[in-house]
């Protein structure tokens, strides 16, 4: 959908605020004032869809009001009709990445379910490697983190697990997910660390190391996609043996 001054808003990341939800305490309404002189053309959609952008090409610590405004071509005042302050805004930006997940279907056993949906959600996270930390924060606390917990725990429950043991599974998964993408975001300093550090083992004696030198030739054989299939599955079969109780096997 076009926006006033004729721009592609359709693809924003940040659907306007769940009106069915109530408003978090921590939360502060933006008094918004009668501006003076002519309407800018600013709105909290685009203002969290140029943080993100910031974000993803460069990290959490290239955001800053200052240079959001810049991008924007703003003055840094003027973000403040829409935005706190900065732990606002980035609580928007990890509500707008939350936002982008698709929830599937559902099809196949409980264990398929849980699989499908962690996938959907690391696709997403994927896109936005440098969003980890915001995650982690209050953005969980919005509409599509509360319907991405919601769904998780309404399949386990189904399934038979108490709801102890469901909260326990569902933490298991989101310390398995939120480390999988600590690791995910892969910088060329990252990644020629790892190749020096490998490099480095095959050096060590091997009588003194003999599991190290067996194990580091298949380092980094496995994608992203291939580890994180691999970490599902252990973390998930992890839960149905300890937690699973009365829970169907499938």
């Amino acid at each position: 959908m076009a926006n006033e001054r004729g721009e592609d808003r359709s693809s924003d990341p940040t659907p306007p605020a769940d009106p069915t939800l109530p408003v978090p305490p921590w939360r502060t309404p933006v008094q918004h004032r009668a501006r003076r002189g002519p309407r800018l053309q600013l709105d909290r959609e685009r203002i969290v869809a140029a943080a993100l952008r910031i974000v993803d090409a460069e990290g959490v610590a290239a955001l800053s009001l200052r240079r959001l405004a810049d991008d924007l071509g703003v003055t840094p005042m003027s973000l403040y009709w829409h935005v706190t302050d900065k732990a606002e805004l980035l609580e928007l930006v990890g509500q707008a990445v939350l936002a982008e997940i698709e929830l599937p279907g559902r099809t196949g056993g409980w264990k398929e379910q849980l699989r499908d949906v962690h996938r959907a959600m690391l696709t997403t996270f994927l896109r936005h490697r440098n969003s980890t930390e915001i995650l982690a924060g209050r953005a969980r606390f919005g509409a599509g983190g509360l319907a991405a917990f919601e769904r998780i725990l309404e399949i386990l429950l189904e399934a038979g697990f108490t709801a102890e043991a469901a909260f326990d599974a569902y933490q298991s998964l989101y310390l398995f997910t939120l480390g999988f993408m600590t690791t995910a975001n892969r910088t060329p300093e990252f990644v020629a660390i790892q190749r020096q550090g490998a490099a480095y083992m095959l050096s060590l004696p091997i009588e003194r190391f003999p599991s190290i030198r067996a194990v580091t030739p298949v380092i980094g054989r496995r994608s992203l996609e291939e580890q994180s299939e691999i970490g599902l599955d252990v973390v998930i079969e992890g839960v149905a043996a300890r937690l699973g109780g009365a829970a169907t096997a499938t």
